[in-house]
């Protein structure tokens, strides 16, 4: 399932970001790499969701929510 799934107040572990290059490198500056816990605080389905990661809340578009793939926890 992808990350834009996943319902505010729930958490989710990075398997893996479907993208290029540029993109994989950004969502990795910003923590997501594979095996990383995410932590949804706020979300909806036409804005940003706002995250948890590693300790660092970030903000991130739906359309990159959408290619990064995780397994609810």
């Amino acid at each position: 399932m992808s990350l834009s799934e996943i319902e505010p107040g729930n958490s989710a572990v990075v398997e893996s970001i479907l993208g290029g290059k540029h993109l994989r490198q950004k969502l990795v500056n910003l923590g997501m790499i594979p095996g990383a816990i995410v932590h949804v605080v706020r979300a909806n389905r036409m804005g940003p969701m706002v995250l948890n990661v590693q300790g660092s809340q970030i903000m991130i578009g739906q359309g990159m929510a959408k290619r990064i793939n995780v397994k609810q926890k």
